[in-house]
């Protein structure tokens, strides 16, 4: 709209009102990609805790919707929020349907692996030993994740570690200094 009055007042900025139009729109676009991935990132990322969980709750019980229930209560904001909707649908619906609407909601393959063994649980398999072996793979992949998170960093901490080592030699320095010259002034 700003570049109808932009081609009689100055014609010749109207080419870039324009770009800067289309290049907010791609932006506006993107946001909405980003948000979903961040969202999912951040479940994936709490998958090995549900997991062991899981573990421990199916030695007790058998009862999917009062793990989750019980889950929900220290799981992360976006699985937290996920939860809730799943929780409801299981209460109004089927169990299998709910957990499957879960995992095609968010679309993770690892999500998927947990709510295939949920559905196993729900149709009367013991997941115990799915879910340990399940657990044992995402701490690998976390521990991996985390491997990947850390090689970044040197680089950051390298800039650091420079001027703390400069430090260090400077003050070694001063006080070497400082002792010189007190015993050159006691000599004269």
């Amino acid at each position: 709209l700003i570049i109808i009055p932009a081609l009689f007042i100055l014609p010749i900025i109207s080419p870039l009102v324009l770009f800067l139009s289309i290049a907010v729109y791609f932006k506006e676009i993107k946001k909405a990609d980003e948000a979903v991935k961040k969202q999912r990132e951040e479940i994936e990322y709490e998958l090995p805790r549900f997991t062991s969980t899981l573990v421990q709750e199916l030695k007790a019980t058998r009862d999917v919707l009062s793990i989750l229930e019980r889950y929900k209560q220290s799981a992360g904001r976006s699985m937290k929020r996920e939860f809730e909707i799943t929780v409801a649908d299981m209460k109004s619906g089927s169990y299998e349907a709910a957990l499957t609407r879960f995992e095609t909601r968010l679309g993770s393959p690892v999500l998927s692996e947990i709510v295939r063994g949920l559905i196993s649980v729900l149709r009367g398999d013991d997941g115990v030993v799915y879910f340990q072996m399940l657990s044992h793979d995402l701490k690998q992949l976390e521990l991996q994740r985390l491997k990947t998170i850390a090689a970044k960093q040197p680089g950051k901490i390298r800039k650091y570690s420079f001027a703390m080592l400069m430090c260090f030699i400077f003050m070694y320095l001063t006080v070497m200094g400082v002792e010189i010259i007190k015993t050159l002034g006691n000599m004269f």
